[in-house]
């Protein structure tokens, strides 16, 4: 315990490290962020161990509700059509779960959080810079290192980095009296947010805007009311999301939007639909996507019906972890909802996380993988930024 206590600079010290890195990786490397973010968390967790069990106490909520998310993912061995598969992503999620509470944990042991901040506008600056290089070049900092070409969906990762931070940042910059500097941090994000092909982030984006609007508004109801929202939205999603490509002129409509993509995208969710149709209370087991029975069939564009995952957090959780499943990933995105409401932020800074938070769940709603290692540690690593910003937020 001693050495921790002395070792607590270096620690922090790597934490600023990662965070500077955090960016500028998901720009070049994206699947290096889950490396990262274990290394973050190693550094979080030798700065908070020193604080004794009180420091861990106030994550025993979100630390049972992993557990439990992953022994019921454990348990879906037993009958999962990929049994090897579920049981690697468990042992990967243990870790990565460790390390998120590790952040968290470490949040208030950070001495100075000011540093810490000005790294990831120092990152962020980089992260701007090599993504600009990357569009304009079509990889050319990266292409040597690959056997594929650069196709410009590769920023993709990045660009969604950028929405997670942008409104938690120009507003943390704004109660600083820095207005310059804030609206110049936000008018570069959202422009290259809108330079970039990620419809998603675009989509997120306008979310999260309106979603700090109206939290800034109203923050007590308006917190309550996502909350029950998130929690419909999953609860329905088998429902819901397949219906979409019913909806008349549909195939119109989404090839007008994103010509192709989207269309399929529709096609994968109204298979998905189907298949936890048949599985509603177990589902399929964790992470089994890839191997559900009929995904590898092609539709009649000549492409699978489920490739890799659902591109649907909600209907990926209904799918692989049925009933139980989706109960724990409702209660620990309705309390993170609740408790934006409870955080003593300024009102402009609990906005603004709180459209971060919005903008995270439409990503989760029409992109990644539920699982994707370097997603996770992305979403882990935002947290511990907001987390240490709206420190900082306070003091003003």
């Amino acid at each position: 315990m001693q050495f921790l206590s002395r070792a607590r600079p270096a620690f922090e010290l790597g934490l600023d490290l990662c965070v500077f890195a955090f960016l500028p990786l998901l720009t070049l490397f994206s699947r290096a962020t889950a490396p990262l973010v274990g290394v973050a968390g190693l550094c979080a967790f030798g700065l908070a161990v020193p604080g004794g069990l009180a420091t861990w106490r106030r994550l025993w909520k979100p630390a049972a509700l992993f557990a439990a998310l992953l022994a019921w993912g454990l348990l879906s061995t037993l009958w999962a059509v990929a049994p090897a598969r579920s049981v690697v992503t468990a042992w990967r999620l243990l870790g990565l779960f460790a390390a998120g509470l590790s952040l968290v944990a470490a949040v208030p042991s950070v001495t100075a959080p000011m540093r810490l901040a000005t790294c990831l506008c120092a990152g962020l600056v980089l992260g701007l810079g090599l993504t600009l290089v990357q569009y304009a070049t079509l990889g050319a900092l990266t292409q040597p290192f690959f056997d594929r070409p650069f196709y410009e969906p590769q920023l993709n990762q990045v660009e969604n980095g950028f929405v997670l931070l942008v409104l938690p940042l120009t507003a943390l910059l704004a109660l600083q009296r820095r207005l310059v500097v804030a609206a110049a941090f936000a008018g570069a994000l959202a422009a290259m947010i809108y330079l970039l092909v990620g419809e998603a982030a675009r989509a997120a984006f306008l979310v999260g805007v309106g979603s700090a609007i109206l939290v800034y508004v109203q923050r007590r109801w308006v917190v309550r009311l996502a909350a029950a929202l998130t929690a419909l939205i999953v609860i329905l999603a088998p429902i819901l999301f397949p219906l979409l490509i019913r909806l008349g002129d549909a195939q119109r409509w989404a090839n007008a939007v994103k010509p192709l993509s989207l269309w399929h995208r529709l096609e994968i969710w109204s298979f998905v639909g189907a298949r936890i149709a048949e599985r509603p209370l177990l589902g399929w087991g964790l992470d089994s996507s890839r191997a559900i029975p009929g995904g590898d069939a092609l539709t009649p564009q000549g492409v699978p019906w489920l490739p890799l995952h659902p591109h649907n957090v909600a209907l990926q959780i209904w799918l692989e972890l049925g009933v139980p499943g989706v109960a724990l990933f409702v209660v620990l995105v309705g309390g993170l909802w609740l408790a934006l409401g409870r955080v003593p932020w300024p009102r402009l800074y609990a906005a603004a996380a709180g459209g971060s938070l919005a903008a995270a769940f439409t990503v989760a709603l029409g992109s990644y993988g539920l699982w994707q290692e370097w997603w996770i540690g992305s979403e882990f690593l935002a947290l511990f930024l907001i987390l240490v910003m709206g420190r900082l937020a306070l003091s003003k």
